[in-house]
C-alpha cells in the first residue's frame, strides 16, 4: 500500500533516517569479520563454497539484524563440509531407471543392460559403472561457520556497538561497552 503522494513503502517507511529499513541499507558490514574468518577456515577444493559465503541484513518491525549465510551455486555443499556425512546407501531409485518399449509392452531395463547400453540409470565413480547400490563411506565434519562465529562474534559486535555510538548521539551519553551473550 502506498501513501498518496506515491511515495512510501508497504510499512508506512518514509525513508527517514530513523526507519529501521533505511538505517539497514546504510548498515555497515557488522558480520564481516565473521565472513572473513569463514572464508578462512573453509576448506577449498573448487572454491565454489569460499564463494558462498555472504553477509546480509534484515529489519523485522524495529528489530534490525545482520547475518552470514551461505547462498549462491556452492551453497548446498556447506551443510555436508559443517557437519560431515554419515556413512550410507546411494541406489538407483526404480522410478528413475530407464524403460524400453518391447513387443511385449514397456519393460524396466536391467542394470546388466544399462552398463552395456552406457544410459542413464547406473551409478558411475570416474569412467567405470558400479552397478544399482554404492556404498558411500561418508567424510567426517569440517566446521567452518561455527568456529568463526566463536572467533569473531565478540569482534563483530563491537563493530555494531562502535557504528550505534557513533549514529545515535543524545547529548553527551555515549553508549556502553557491549558483550556478547552466550545465548
Amino acid at each position: 500500500m502506498r501513501s498518496k503522494s506515491g511515495t512510501g513503502s508497504p510499512s508506512g517507511c518514509t525513508g527517514s533516517a530513523c526507519c529501521p529499513r533505511s538505517i539497514a541499507r546504510r548498515w555497515p558490514p557488522t558480520p564481516r569479520p565473521i565472513q572473513q574468518q569463514a572464508k578462512a577456515n573453509v576448506p577449498v577444493r573448487t572454491g565454489q563454497l569460499k564463494k558462498a559465503i555472504g553477509i546480509g541484513t534484515r529489519t523485522a518491525g524495529s528489530r534490525l539484524s545482520s547475518y552470514v549465510k551461505l547462498r549462491g551455486s556452492g551453497s548446498y555443499l556447506g551443510l555436508f563440509i559443517e557437519y560431515g556425512v554419515a556413512p550410507h546407501l546411494i541406489s538407483v531409485a526404480e522410478e528413475d531407471r530407464p524403460v524400453r518399449n518391447t513387443r511385449r509392452g514397456p519393460r524396466k531395463v536391467s542394470i546388466g543392460t544399462i552398463n552395456k547400453m552406457v544410459k542413464r540409470g547406473s551409478l558411475k565413480i570416474g569412467e567405470n559403472f558400479v552397478g544399482p547400490v554404492v556404498m558411500h563411506p561418508g567424510h567426517a565434519a569440517k566446521p567452518f561457520l561455527r568456529p568463526a562465529l566463536d572467533q569473531k562474534a565478540q569482534e563483530a559486535v563491537n563493530a555494531m556497538g562502535a557504528y550505534i555510538a557513533h549514529r545515535v548521539q543524545i547529548g553527551n551519553l555515549k553508549a556502553p561497552t557491549l558483550e556478547v551473550d552466550d545465548e
